[in-house]
C-alpha cells in the first residue's frame, strides 16, 4: 500500500489537493500469492489507517514541503523512519492502535512473506511494541490534558464564586 498526492493537484491550494491510496489486490508471499480479501479485517484497517496517517501528514505540508518530503523519503532511511512514525502517530491518535499492532504483527510474524520485506518493515517502521508504547504515551498525554482542564475549570468556578461573594468585585488574592 502507498499513499501519495496526485501530482496535478500539487498546483492547487492545500485544501483542494487530491490523494491516492494505492492498494495491491494481491499480497506476494514467498512461493505464492494471497488476495487481500484473505487478510484479517483488523490488519487491513490498521494498514489503511497508517496510509491515511500519511495523508494527514501531507495535508499539513506546503507544495514545496511535499516535494522535499518525496526527495527526502527517497534518499534517507532516517527520514523514512520519521515519516512512518508520524503516520502511525496520526493513526493511533484516531483510535487505531490495536489495528496497527495487528498489521505490524501480521507482517513480522507471517512466515510466507519475503524476508527482505519483513526486514524492511522491522528496520524502518515502528514495531508492535513501539506502537503499544505510543498508545500508552498518548493516553498519558490525554490524562494530563484532562487533569489540567479540570483544574482550570475548578479555578474558574472558585473565581466566579469569589466574585459573587465580593459583589462582582475581583478577589484581592
Amino acid at each position: 500500500m502507498a499513499a501519495r498526492p496526485v501530482v496535478a493537484s500539487l498546483l492547487r491550494k492545500r485544501e483542494k489537493r487530491v490523494y491516492d491510496v494505492l492498494i495491491n489486490p494481491v499480497f506476494k508471499l514467498e512461493h505464492s500469492f494471497e488476495t487481500i480479501r484473505q487478510i484479517p479485517d483488523s490488519v487491513m484497517i490498521g494498514w489503511i489507517g497508517h496510509e491515511l496517517g500519511h495523508i494527514m501528514d501531507y495535508e499539513k505540508r506546503s507544495t514545496w514541503g511535499l516535494l522535499g518530503f518525496g526527495v527526502s523519503y527517497g534518499v534517507s532511511k532516517k527520514y523514512i523512519r520519521k515519516a512512518e512514525r508520524i503516520a502511525d502517530r496520526f493513526a493511533v491518535e484516531h483510535g487505531l492502535g490495536e489495528h496497527l499492532v495487528a498489521t505490524k504483527s501480521f507482517i513480522l510474524d507471517h512466515t510466507e512473506l519475503p524476508e527482505a520485506y519483513q526486514e524492511k518493515i522491522a528496520t524502518l517502521y515502528l514495531s508492535p511494541d513501539d506502537i503499544v508504547e505510543l498508545v500508552a504515551e498518548l493516553e498519558t498525554e490525554r490524562d494530563e490534558d484532562k487533569k489540567e482542564k479540570l483544574l482550570l475549570e475548578e479555578e474558574n468556578i472558585v473565581n466566579e464564586a469569589e466574585s459573587e461573594l465580593n459583589g462582582g468585585q475581583p478577589s484581592a488574592s
